[in-house]
C-alpha cells in the first residue's frame, strides 16, 4: 500500500497544493506582522490563508483544519476533531512547537503545550496561519524546537457587516457563530468587530462530549496615519468529558469507542457497573492584548504589545477504593474508600513584546525584538466527596504548590540584498528562571510534584541565504541552533534533573510560485539530549519523556500545486519521506536495575511517510468540490520498537462540497457539506505504550453540514 500512496502523492504533488494561490508568499512586501516577515526569509515555511481555513471551519479545531499541511499529523482524543486534539509537525508535538497568537506566546509556560480546546473556534478569528518547519526564525515566543505555528487574527472590517455561521453533523455536533462589525466610525478612526461561538459535540468516543464557548472582541483606533492602537479580548471556556486514557488492544477489538474514564467497577474489579457523570475537564482562559503601532518616519516602525492571560479550572475524577493517605487524610476511622477529587490550576501570564523594524536602511532590512513575561501558576487539589461519609472539608487542599517562570528574550535580524542574493542573519538570546515550590502545608509525597529551581541562558544563532533565479523562483539554505529548557513534567517524571535540549537544523530548498507552484526541501535536524516520549503517560495522559542522548530527524519534503484549468480545476499534493532515529537509545531496567541499550531505534510517534493530495474543482462558478486524501505511515509507540507497539499506516479521504448562490443580494450565502473519512476506514492516529499498547481510535465516516449568511 505504501508504494502506491507514494506514487499517487508524487503525481498529485507534481500537478497542485491544497493551499492554492492563497498560500503563495508575497515576495514584494514585508511588514512588522510576523507572518509577512517570515514569508520573505530563507526558511522552510507554508502559509494557510484565512480563506482556506474557512472552507472546512464547521466546528473542528485548529489541528483538524491543518491536517493536510506538509509533514503534519493530527489526532483527536474524542475521535471527532472537536474537543482535545493535538498536532505534530515532523514528528514533534505542541510541546516542541513554538505557537504564537499575533506574536504573543500561546504555549503554556510550564507544559509548553498548546491546548487548542481552550480557544474554541479560533479559526473564525484567524486571517492566516504560518507553519515554519525546522528552527525557522526567532520570535518572541519560546524557542522553536523543530517547528513554529504563527497565527494572525483579523483586523476589524472597514465596512459594517453581520454574519452567522451554523453547522450540524454526526455525534450531535453543533456550531453557532455570530460575528458583527461596525466598520469605520468616529470620522473613520475607530472600527470594532465581535464574535461569539458555541460548539457542542457528543464525540465519537463514548461520553466524550464537548461543551465549548468563546468570544473575540477587537477594536482598532487610528489616532493618525502614523499612530494606531489595537485592543483585543479573546475568551474561551471548555467543559469536556475526559477521553485521554486511550484503549487497550483487546478492548478495542470488541468496542472501538470504549472510554475507561469515569468507570466504576464491582467489588472485584471484574466488571464496569456504572460511570461517573462528571468526569470532566473544566477550564477557562481569558486573553487581553493592547498594541501600539508607531511609524517614526525614515522607515522606522515599532509595535509594542502588552498582554495578560488569566487561566483557571480543574479536572474531576472518581477514584475507587483509594488510599486516604494519598490525600493527606489520616484522621478518619478507615484508610480506603471511594472518593471524588478535583485537581486545580489557577494561573496568570503577563508581559510585553516590542518589535522594531527598518526595511529601507540602504540595502539592509533590520528587525529587532524584545520581550519579557512571567507565569505564576498555582496547583492544588480538593477532595469534594466520599462514599458513605459526610465529608465536610472540601476546601482542604491535599496538595498545594506554585510555579513561577520568568522569561526574557531578545533578537536581532538582518536581511541584506546583493544582486540576486539575499543574506540573512538572526541572533536570539533567551533567559529563563524557573522556580517551583510547595506552599505552606501543601506538601504531598504521593503527588507528582517535587520542588525544583533552574536558570537557563540560551544563545540561538541562525543564518540563511536566498538566491533569486527569477523573481518567483528562489533557492534557499539555512542553518540554525535552538536550545530549550525541559518541561515541568520532565522534572517530575524523570526522577533526576533533565538536561536542556540542543538542536542544529540544516535546511536546503527551492520554491516557485505561479500557475504551477511548488516547494521542495531537504532537512537535517541533529539533536543532543532531545526529550523524546518513552511511550508511557502520566495519570492525565501527558507523555512521559526522557533525554535520548544523540538523535536526528532528516528527510525530504515536497509540495506542489497546478491549475490544470484556471479557476476550474486544481490538483495538489505534498509528500514527506523521513528518518527519525535515536542513535544509541538506553532505558532504565526497572526489573533488574541498570540500563538496557537498544542501540539505534526509531523515535516514537514519528512516521517515515506523510502525504496529502487531491483535487479542487469548480464545475460552475458557485459550486466547489474538494477531495483531500491523507496518508500516514506506521509509527512505533515507544523508542524501544516493541513488536506489539505500533500504529498501523492509514489512508483517509475527506470530501467537501460548497454551494454559494447569489440569492437575495446578500454579501455572502454558502451551503457546505463535509464528509470525513468517506471510505469509513478504521484507524488510530495516536497512542502510547505502558505494559502494552494503548490507542486513540478516530471516527469512521461522519459528516458536518453548515450555512453561512453575511449581511
Amino acid at each position: 500500500m505504501k508504494r502506491s500512496i507514494i506514487l499517487l502523492s508524487l503525481f498529485g504533488a507534481s500537478i497542485l497544493n491544497a493551499q492554492t494561490n492563497d498560500s503563495i508568499p508575497n515576495q514584494n512586501e514585508i511588514s512588522l506582522q510576523e507572518v509577512s516577515i517570515t514569508e520573505k526569509l530563507p526558511i522552510t515555511v507554508e502559509k494557510i490563508s484565512g480563506k482556506i481555513l474557512q472552507k472546512k471551519n464547521l466546528g473542528n479545531d485548529i489541528p483538524t483544519l491543518l491536517n493536510s499541511a506538509t509533514s503534519v499529523v493530527m489526532s483527536s482524543d474524542t475521535g471527532s476533531g472537536i474537543g482535545y486534539s493535538t498536532i505534530r509537525v515532523r514528528g514533534l508535538n505542541e510541546s516542541s512547537i513554538n505557537v504564537t497568537l499575533n506574536g504573543i506566546p500561546l504555549n503554556n509556560a510550564e507544559s509548553q503545550g498548546v491546548f487548542w480546546v481552550n480557544l474554541p473556534d479560533l479559526a473564525s478569528s484567524a486571517s492566516s496561519i504560518l507553519i515554519q518547519r525546522g528552527v525557522g526564525t526567532s520570535s518572541n515566543g519560546m524557542a522553536s524546537f523543530g517547528a513554529s505555528v504563527n497565527i494572525e487574527t483579523q483586523n476589524p472590517s472597514k465596512d459594517p457587516y453581520t454574519e452567522a455561521n451554523l453547522s450540524f453533523g454526526s455525534f450531535n455536533s453543533q456550531k453557532y457563530t455570530i460575528q458583527a462589525g461596525t466598520g469605520k466610525i468616529l470620522n473613520d478612526k475607530l472600527s470594532i468587530d465581535g464574535r461569539f461561538s458555541k460548539i457542542n459535540s457528543d464525540g465519537y468516543i463514548e461520553r466524550a462530549f464537548s461543551d465549548l464557548i468563546s468570544y473575540d472582541f477587537t477594536a482598532h483606533y487610528e489616532l493618525s496615519e502614523k499612530t494606531k492602537f489595537r485592543f483585543q479580548n479573546m475568551y474561551g471556556k471548555e467543559t469536556t468529558y475526559q477521553a485521554w486514557n486511550g484503549i487497550d488492544a483487546e478492548t478495542m477489538k470488541r468496542n472501538r469507542r470504549f472510554n475507561s474514564a469515569g468507570a466504576i467497577y464491582n467489588s472485584d474489579w471484574s466488571e464496569v457497573v456504572s460511570y461517573y457523570d462528571n468526569q470532566v475537564d473544566d477550564y477557562q482562559q481569558n486573553h487581553y492584548f493592547l498594541s501600539w503601532m508607531q511609524d517614526f518616519g525614515k522607515d522606522w516602525k515599532s509595535n509594542l504589545t502588552m498582554h495578560y492571560t488569566k487561566g483557571k479550572g480543574f479536572y474531576e475524577d472518581y477514584k475507587q477504593d483509594d488510599r486516604l493517605s494519598k490525600y493527606n487524610i489520616f484522621h478518619l476511622p478507615f484508610s480506603k474508600t471511594d472518593l471524588v477529587r478535583q485537581k486545580w490550576l489557577n494561573n496568570d501570564f503577563y508581559g510585553f513584546n516590542l518589535e522594531v523594524e527598518n526595511q529601507k536602511l540602504n540595502d539592509f532590512k533590520v528587525f529587532f525584538g524584545l520581550a519579557a513575561n512571567e507565569y505564576d501558576g498555582d496547583h492544588f487539589g480538593h477532595v469534594i466527596w466520599m462514599k458513605d461519609y459526610d465529608w465536610q472539608d472540601s476546601s482542604f487542599k491535599y496538595y498545594n504548590n506554585r510555579s513561577i517562570k520568568k522569561q526574557l528574550s531578545a533578537y536581532a535580524k538582518v536581511l541584506y540584498e546583493l544582486n540576486k542574493f539575499e543574506f540573512f542573519g538572526d541572533l536570539q538570546y533567551r533567559h529563563v528562571n524557573y522556580d517551583a515550590k510547595y506552599l505552606p502545608n501543601g506538601e504531598n509525597l504521593d503527588d507528582d510534584f517535587r520542588p525544583f529551581s533552574a536558570n537557563y541562558n540560551f544563545v540561538n544563532p541562525k543564518a540563511g541565504l536566498n538566491f533569486k533565479l527569477k523573481p518567483k523562483n528562489i533557492f534557499y539554505a539555512s542553518y540554525g541552533i535552538s536550545q530549550r529548557e525541559p518541561l515541568r513534567a520532565d522534572y517530575e517524571n524523570i526522577g533526576n534533573e533533565p538536561k536542556a535540549e540542543f538542536l542544529q537544523d540544516y535546511e536546503l530548498g527551492y520554491r516557485k510560485s505561479g500557475r504551477f507552484s511548488m516547494s521542495a526541501n531537504l532537512y537535517y535536524m541533529n539533536y543532543r539530549n532531545q526529550l523524546v516520549p518513552t511511550g508511557r503517560v502520566n495519570d492525565v495522559g501527558t507523555p512521559i519523556r526522557e533525554n535520548s542522548g544523540e538523535s536526528y530527524r532528516r528527510g525530504i519534503e515536497f509540495d506542489a500545486s497546478y491549475q490544470l484549468i484556471p479557476t476550474k480545476l486544481n490538483v495538489f499534493g505534498n509528500l514527506t519521506l523521513s528518518q527519525n532515529k535515536n542513535k544509541n537509545f538506553t532505558e532504565e531496567d526497572w526489573v533488574n536495575g541498570g540500563l538496557i541499550n537498544y542501540g539505534k531505534t526509531s523515535i516514537a510517534l514519528s512516521p517515515d511517510v506523510i502525504s496529502s493530495f487531491g483535487f479542487e474543482a469548480y464545475p460552475t462558478k458557485n459550486l466547489l468540490i474538494n477531495l483531500t486524501n491523507k496518508y500516514v505511515g506506521e509509527q512505533y509507540l515507544s523508542n524501544t520498537e516493541p513488536s506489539d507497539g505500533k500504529l498501523e499506516d492509514y489512508f483517509v479521504s475527506d470530501l467537501l462540497i460548497r454551494y454559494a448562490p447569489n440569492w437575495w443580494n446578500l454579501k455572502k450565502l454558502e451551503f457546505t457539506l463535509l464528509i470525513n473519512n468517506i471510505f469509513d476506514v478504521e484507524y488510530e492516529a495516536n497512542g502510547y505504550y505502558y505494559d502494552g499498547p494503548y490507542y486513540f481510535p478516530q471516527a469512521g465516516i461522519n459528516f458536518l453540514g453548515g450555512i453561512t449568511i453575511r449581511l
